[in-house]
């Protein structure tokens, strides 16, 4: 009762206190958004973390669920959430900066950087910008079937544990013809930034994005090592009538990389929105490419499909047209994923025992922050939910 008494006067005090520049979000609609928001964690259908800001001012921030179910601990605020691919943002960013620096461009071939990554005549075709935008031809190490064997061992903590891999995958169609969702992409750009700021991946975020930005609660943890306030995964899983909470651990990467997999708080995704929004990362000029809504494709003359081939689930055909990246279905030239009406930039992430999403207007008039310790859609439908909020269809790709 009085954790109940004392999260009703929290909100009670926030929405008193509230000055609204959008007319349409108004104190009833916050307060029936937090009726319905209960209701989620109520029938655990969201166990996370939400963050929604106007005009760069935080109008809603709660959070509900267990960040460990086996003592019962629950999630705050102050609750780091694995993101999954939601910090590729942190790689789009730090590529941004060193294109700042003159060290490189979207242009720029792999084998003028990191020639060893990929045979010769592969990596000359390559460039930065396709690796951004998932037009490569590189395909995901997450379905290698060595990876699979190896990720929880000890064997990929580092950026080049990945580089053999990444060297003998197959390419899944000509550079620049086409678009699927790739991770080496990413791990490749990681190889990037190290190979360039002479420092690895993790500290190269520290000191240029998560310390200006002021994350204090933002890092690429390794599985093995305490750390506080760290939400564990779970999976509702349901077998011959039974359903059951299972844990990710033995699921879960062994640490973060480029490619994905940092953990952070909804406040300190704030935190980074707004220090991208006032060109504290980045100059203005770049600040604005990396936070424009124009999709980039591979060229005008072909159909681009995420998808390059029919995908079957429960030997049921998925039409090549179904994003198979959730709803994020199109990219600008830094790798954000774009979504319309109105404009949105940003992430979104799954994996086992994880659900995550970052949007922002490009002008920073909206931030949504969904950060979420179960796998499922719990994390669409808050947004769908927070869509509605703010006076927006709550239709978007997929679902």
């Amino acid at each position: 009762m009085i954790r109940t008494i004392l999260i009703y006067f929290f909100f009670a005090s926030l929405y008193a206190t509230t000055s609204f520049a959008d007319a349409i979000v108004t104190t009833n609609s916050l307060n029936e958004f937090n009726r319905d928001f209960q209701s989620m964690c109520d029938y655990q259908e969201f166990s996370g973390a939400v963050l929604l800001a106007i005009d760069d001012k935080i109008v809603f921030e709660r959070a509900c669920g267990f960040a460990n179910r086996n003592f019962n601990v629950p999630n705050t605020i102050d609750t780091k959430f694995n993101l999954g691919s939601v910090s590729k943002i942190f790689t789009s960013v730090a590529i941004a900066q060193l294109i700042g620096q003159n060290k490189l461009s979207l242009s720029t071939s792999i084998q003028k950087i990191t020639p060893s990554w990929l045979p010769e005549e592969l990596a000359k075709k390559i460039t930065i910008g396709q690796l951004l935008i998932h037009t490569s031809g590189l395909g995901n190490y997450i379905e290698d079937s060595d990876w699979k064997l190896k990720s929880n061992s000890n064997l990929y903590t580092n950026t080049s544990d990945f580089r053999d891999l990444i060297y003998d995958s197959k390419l899944l169609f000509t550079p620049g013809t086409s678009q699927y969702y790739s991770n080496n992409g990413y791990i490749l750009l990681g190889a990037v930034i190290e190979t360039l700021s002479q420092q690895n991946y993790i500290n190269y975020l520290k000191k240029s994005i998560f310390e200006p930005a002021a994350m204090n609660n933002t890092d690429l943890f390794r599985l093995d090592e305490p750390t506080l306030n760290r939400a564990d995964g779970y999976m509702y899983q349901c077998s011959k009538g039974k359903c059951l909470w299972k844990s990710n651990y033995f699921q879960a990467n062994f640490i973060g990389n480029a490619a994905g997999g940092a953990y952070s708080t909804v406040g300190d995704l704030f935190k980074f929105s707004h220090a991208l929004h006032n060109n504290m990362l980045l100059t203005p000029e770049l600040t604005k490419e990396v936070l424009s809504d124009r999709i980039i494709t591979p060229s005008n003359d072909i159909d681009v499909y995420i998808a390059i081939k029919p995908l079957k689930l429960n030997n049921l055909e998925i039409p090549v047209d179904f994003s198979s990246y959730g709803f994020a279905g199109a990219w600008n030239k830094f790798g954000l994923a774009a979504w319309e009406q109105p404009s949105f930039l940003g992430q979104t992430g799954g994996m086992a025992g994880a659900s995550a999403f970052f949007a922002t207007s490009p002008e920073g008039k909206y931030t949504v922050i969904i950060l979420s310790n179960v796998s499922g859609s719990g994390s669409i439908l808050l947004y769908k939910r927070i869509r509605a909020l703010l006076g927006l269809s709550a239709d978007i790709m997929n679902f």
